[in-house]
C-alpha cells in the first residue's frame, strides 16, 4: 500500500490551507484545541491603511539620497557591523562584533558555538554615535557578548539584542547594565518556548509586546507579552525560491514594525522578499519582491512618512552580479521609488538598514568592509516618476507597477492576500473540502480493488489503509520548523572584486 500512501501525499500537498491567509497552521491547531479564548486570532482585526492603493496616472518627484563621506568619526574602530537602530534622542545605535568573525569554525553542526573557550568580546560591542557630528555619545556591552546579530531600540530607549552564539535575546535600558530580560538558554539551541537557535531580530511595539525573528534554524517568528510570556508563533522553512508559498521563510533576517498600519515586515534573506503580517494575529497581510532587489534580502526598516515607506538593503547574489543596494518602497503607492548606494557605486556586504522617522535619514552598516554609511535626503539626483496603471492579469491577488525613472526599474511584485474576507474564507475551505473527500475516494477504492483482488475471504490489514494516518489538521505548534543549514548564514565580502558586482562567502 505504500503507492497508496504516495497517492494522498500527492493530492495533499498540492493543496496548502496556509496559501490563503487564513487557514494557518497555527490558527488551525489553536482553533480546533478551542483555545482561541480571548480571541488572538479574531479574524475581524482589519489592518489599517492597507485600502487598495490607487494607480491612477499620478506624477511626484523622488528628491533620492546623498551619502555623508565624512560621517561617523573615523578614529573610532569597530568589527563586523551587524545592525544598527535609531534611539528616541535621535542618536545611531551600532552593533558590532569586535574581533570576532562568523566563519566556518564558528558553530558545530548541531549549531552549538564552538569557541566558546575564547569567552566574551572584550571590547564594547554596542556603540552610540551622535547623528549630526558622528562622534561617540556612549559606548558600552564589553565583556557580555559572544557573536552579536540584531540590535533595536524600542520607545522607551531600551536597547533590544540578540546573540547567535549564546542563543539569546536580551533586553537593556539606555547605557547597558544588568539585563532587565533575557530569553533563551545560554549557548543551547533549542525550538520550544524557552529556546532559541541563532535568533536573528527583535521588533517592539509601543504596548511592550515584541516579535523574534528565530531565523537561522527554526524560520519561525515568535511573539511575546511585554514581560517575555509567549503569546504566538508562526513559519516554517522553506526551499530559498521565487515561489515560497506566504508565511514560509528561508532566514527571516530583520524586523520592523510599522504600526500605523498594524503591520510587522520581515525580511525573509534567501527568498528575496519581504513578507508582512499583521502584528496582532499574525495574518498574511502582502509581500514585496522584485527583480532589482535580487534575490537575497537582508534588512528591512519603516518610516511613516509619504503614506509609509519600507527601506530594505540587499546582498551579493551567489551567482554573482546583481545591483547590491539599499532600495526605497512607497506603501502607499505600492511601488519601488529609488536605490540609494555610496556614490551610486554599490555596497560590498550590507546587512542592516534604519531610517529615520520622518524618512529623511538613512543608515547602513556593513559586515566588510567595516563601514557605518548615513544618508540624507536631499535634491541631488532629482529623478520624475510616473507609474502605469496596473496591466490587466488573470490573478487578481498579483499588481505590479512599472515605475518609469532612469534606473529602468522591472515590476514590483505585489502578493496580496485577503485577511477579512468571508468568501475566500469560504472558497478555500469547499475546495480542501472535495480535494479530501477526492483524495478518501480514490484511497477507498483501491483498497476495495485490492480486497476483491484477494477473495472474498480476506480481510484489509491496518497498515493497507492510510487514512488513520492522514492526521494533518491538529498539528504541533512547533511542527515543521525545520533546521536551516549555516551554510547560508551572514556573509563577509570575501570577493576579490571592489564594485557591486560581489559573490558572497557562506558565513559570517
Amino acid at each position: 500500500m505504500a503507492h497508496y500512501v504516495l497517492l494522498v501525499l500527492a493530492f495533499t500537498s498540492s493543496f496548502e490551507f496556509s496559501s490563503t491567509g487564513f487557514e494557518h497552521d497555527i490558527k488551525r491547531h489553536v482553533w480546533s484545541r478551542g483555545e482561541d479564548t480571548v480571541g488572538t486570532f479574531n479574524s475581524a482585526i482589519k489592518p489599517a491603511g492597507m485600502e487598495p492603493p490607487d494607480y491612477g496616472n499620478q506624477t511626484w518627484t523622488s528628491e533620492g539620497f546623498s551619502v555623508i563621506a565624512s560621517w561617523p568619526d573615523s578614529t573610532k574602530k569597530l568589527g563586523q557591523l551587524s545592525a544598527v537602530s535609531l534611539d528616541v534622542d535621535g542618536n545611531i545605535v551600532i552593533f558590532h562584533r569586535g574581533d570576532r568573525v562568523w566563519d566556518g569554525n564558528t558553530f558545530l553542526t548541531n549549531n552549538v558555538y564552538n569557541q566558546r573557550a575564547m569567552g566574551p568580546i572584550s571590547q564594547p560591542t554596542v556603540v552610540v554615535f551622535n547623528a549630526s557630528s558622528g562622534l561617540v555619545v556612549e559606548e558600552w556591552g564589553r565583556s557580555i557578548f559572544y557573536l552579536p546579530h540584531g540590535l533595536t531600540v524600542d520607545a522607551d530607549n531600551n536597547v533590544w539584542v540578540t546573540d547567535v552564539a549564546l542563543h539569546q535575546v536580551f533586553k537593556f535600558s539606555q547605557g547597558g547594565g544588568k539585563p532587565l530580560l533575557t530569553l533563551g538558554v545560554a549557548f543551547m539551541p533549542g525550538n520550544d518556548d524557552d529556546h532559541f537557535c541563532k535568533p536573528s531580530a527583535v521588533a517592539v511595539m509601543s504596548n511592550g509586546d515584541f516579535f523574534v525573528s528565530d531565523g537561522y534554524c527554526n524560520t519561525r517568528i515568535i511573539k511575546f507579552d511585554k514581560n517575555g510570556k509567549f503569546l504566538i508563533q508562526w513559519g516554517r522553512n522553506s526551499f530559498q525560491g521565487i515561489r515560497s508559498p506566504v508565511y514560509e521563510f528561508s532566514v527571516p533576517h530583520a524586523l520592523t514594525l510599522a504600526e500605523d498600519k498594524e503591520m510587522l515586515c520581515v525580511a525573509d534573506r534567501e527568498n528575496g522578499r519581504v513578507q508582512c503580517f499583521n502584528c496582532h494575529n499574525g495574518s498574511f497581510i502582502v509581500q514585496f519582491r522584485s527583480r532589482e532587489m535580487g534575490s537575497r534580502i537582508f534588512s528591512v526598516a519603516y518610516s511613516p512618512a509619504q503614506g509609509g515607506l519600507l527601506t530594505v538593503v540587499n546582498g551579493p547574489e551567489f551567482g554573482g552580479g546583481g545591483l547590491v543596494s539599499g532600495f526605497v518602497i512607497s506603501l502607499a503607492r505600492k511601488q519601488l521609488i529609488e536605490a540609494f548606494s555610496p556614490n551610486g557605486q554599490g555596497f560590498h556586504n550590507p546587512h542592516d538598514v534604519a531610517i529615520s522617522t520622518d524618512g529623511n535619514q538613512i543608515y547602513v552598516v556593513e559586515l566588510d568592509p567595516y563601514k557605518v554609511w548615513k544618508f540624507v535626503k536631499g535634491s541631488v539626483n532629482s529623478t520624475r516618476i510616473e507609474p502605469r496603471p496596473i496591466a490587466n492579469t488573470s490573478t487578481s491577488a498579483i499588481k505590479s507597477v512599472i515605475p518609469q525613472n532612469g534606473l529602468n526599474f522591472s515590476r514590483v511584485q505585489i502578493v496580496e492576500l485577503p485577511v477579512n474576507s468571508s468568501s475566500a474564507s469560504t472558497i478555500a475551505a469547499m475546495v480542501g473540502i472535495i480535494s479530501i473527500a477526492a483524495v478518501i475516494a480514490v484511497v477507498i477504492f483501491a483498497a476495495v480493488m485490492k480486497i476483491r483482488k484477494r477473495g472474498p475471504n480476506s480481510q484489509l490489514r491496518r497498515w493497507d489503509f492510510p487514512i488513520s494516518q492522514m492526521g494533518g489538521f491538529n498539528l504541533d505548534r512547533h511542527q515543521g520548523f525545520e533546521k536551516v543549514s549555516t551554510e547560508e548564514s551572514d556573509e563577509e565580502g570575501a570577493s576579490s572584486t571592489v564594485n557591486f558586482r560581489q559573490l558572497p562567502s557562506p558565513f559570517a
